[in-house]
Parts: structure tokens; C-alpha cells; sequence
């Protein structure tokens, strides 16, 4: 009998814990998680996104990107604004403070990505890409 712990599905999820745990552990001087620092890198990318845009990009469903915009929101980090297009809708922005978080959070994971993509030759980070795009896709409920 196989052991569990070479399942891919065992593999993929300690990897992705002790790579959250690298980012949390260096986010944690800015008071910040790793899916708050999606939120604040999505703003870099695209300032003033709504936000159903915003759940949408990362994969979010509305109650979880509203607590996690609230603590953001609480240090002051991104402000709510109301849509001028839709007055249902929020948008969301950086704050002074978030950008120059962000843009600090931003180097932490883009410096871990070099390292991390540096660890691979070509051939493996296609095959790499392979199988998370084939994970992504799967309809997993």
C-alpha cells in the first residue's frame, strides 16, 4: 500500500503550508497575512478595483474579502469608496501607508519567487506550471 504521504495532494499542501509559513513569517513585522498582501498587491496592480473585481481576481468569496478588507481598512492600510457608477457597489484603494506597505511586502515575494524559480530548470517549471494549471482547473468542491 502507497503512503499517504506521497499522494500529490499530501505534497502539494505541505509545500503550500511551509510557503505560507516563509511568507508569514516575514509579514508578520507589517502586521500583515499572506492574503492581505493579495489584496494590497492586486491595488499596486490596478488601484480602485470594486470589490467583486477584486474576490474575483483572488479567488475570494464576498464574506472573505470583506473581513480581510476590514483589518486592512482598520490599519489603514486601503480605504472604501463608493462607486460613482454603481452606488451598490464599493471600490477599494490603497491608502499612502498601503502603498509603501505593499511595495515593501511586494519585494519580500518577488525576491522568495527569483529564489524559488531559480531552484528549477526550464523544463521543470513548465512541468510545474503544468500541474497547477491542471489542479486549478479541476473542479474541486
Amino acid at each position: 500500500m502507497e503512503s499517504f504521504t506521497r499522494f500529490l495532494c499530501f505534497e502539494l499542501g505541505l509545500a503550500a503550508r511551509k510557503i505560507y509559513r516563509y511568507y508569514n513569517n516575514r509579514y508578520a513585522a507589517y502586521g500583515i497575512t499572506v492574503p492581505q498582501s493579495f489584496i494590497l498587491f492586486a491595488l499596486l496592480e490596478q488601484d480602485g478595483q470594486n470589490v467583486k473585481d477584486l474576490a474575483g481576481r483572488l479567488s475570494l468569496d464576498s464574506p472573505a474579502i470583506t473581513g480581510l478588507l476590514d483589518r486592512l481598512e482598520k490599519e489603514d492600510l486601503v480605504e472604501r469608496r463608493n462607486d460613482p457608477g454603481d452606488r451598490r457597489a464599493l471600490r477599494v484603494f490603497l491608502t499612502t501607508k498601503g502603498v509603501s506597505l505593499a511595495r515593501e511586502a511586494f519585494k519580500i515575494a518577488s525576491d522568495f519567487n527569483e529564489e524559488l524559480a531559480s531552484a528549477f530548470d526550464d523544463r521543470q517549471k513548465q512541468a510545474l506550471t503544468k500541474l497547477l494549471q491542471v489542479v486549478d482547473s479541476m473542479a474541486l468542491q
